[in-house]
């Protein structure tokens, strides 16, 4: 894929000052936009949905590349900026950025890929205030797309892609290990953004899974490992007490001194399919 030539911004955009409500964090350094430009590039993809791009950092990049863009941003002034001085200064070299001024959490994502399935990616530098909810919006979309790659907080990162074991592993490793493939890409230092927040972020991508268990099965493996984690220090057999009630501890194939923390996403399957057993 030709990389064409990065434009500047057409005009300084120091007049528009981050909004704290929309937790808004920009790059000043381009280094982590053109490595997450490259894996995209590396995955064949040509057609990308950005998750608010912003001043357009990430978005040049992009489009630089040949990327087909569409971009949603809830905030208006970036859209009208986006729309009405950087995209004219690619639809030159034949490249398209269509600006969508949407809030991601209300967009309806499923009917958008199924209606635009040219779309193989989702990217962005993201809100870390609402990282959670963005990543429980993409998941159920993961199989429609090759990847998702989002530039998130550090410590979400680390607990997103984390191993069993680490302190850093809980509920929410789990649920989303059992839903993607989960690649920790690379870290981006605080000295990268502006302001300058207390922390230091990281790049993690998502891609579908060859096998993905029920809807049934991920609910009640959600359900488990909510009481699970709730007492991560305490070994099964007192953390999972509501459930050993009902069954019998013979039953149950996983040494139960254990604790949470150190029980794998397929394991929670197998202790899932224990206690609720009218699942399939």
């Amino acid at each position: 894929m030709a990389k064409l030539k990065r434009q500047k911004s057409p005009r300084n955009l120091g007049h528009i000052y981050q909004k704290r409500s929309l937790s808004q964090v920009f790059l000043k350094e381009s280094w982590p936009c053109e490595e997450i430009a490259e894996i995209l590039v590396r995955e064949g993809v040509s057609s990308v949905l950005e998750i608010g791009p912003g001043s357009g950092a990430l978005t040049k990049e992009l489009l630089a590349r040949g990327l087909h863009v569409f971009a949603i941003e809830k905030d208006e002034r970036f859209v009208t900026y986006l729309r009405e001085e950087l995209a004219p200064l690619y639809e030159e070299k034949g490249v398209t950025l269509d600006v969508l001024h949407e809030d991601i959490l209300k967009f309806d994502l499923k009917t958008f890929l199924s209606d635009n399935k040219d779309v193989q990616a989702v990217v962005g530098n993201i809100p870390y205030s609402i990282s959670t909810p963005i990543v429980f919006h993409i998941l159920p979309e993961i199989s429609k797309i090759k990847k998702a790659v989002l530039l998130v907080q550090l410590e979400f990162a680390e607990r997103l892609a984390s191993e069993p074991g680490k302190k850093s592993y809980g509920s929410l490793s789990v649920y989303t290990q059992l839903r993607s493939q989960i690649c920790f890409e690379f870290v981006v230092e605080k000295e990268s953004f502006v302001p300058v927040p207390k922390v230091d972020s990281a790049v993690i991508s998502f891609s579908s899974k060859n096998s993905i268990h029920s809807q049934e099965v991920l609910q009640k493996v959600e359900k488990l490992t909510k009481v699970a984690f709730s007492q991560r220090r305490k070994k099964l057999s007192n953390a999972l007490k509501p459930f050993l009630t009902s069954t019998p501890e013979a039953n149950i194939t996983i040494d139960l001194t254990r604790r949470p923390d150190t029980v794998s996403p397929e394991e929670f399957v197998d202790l899932a399919r224990v206690f609720f057993r009218d699942i399939e």
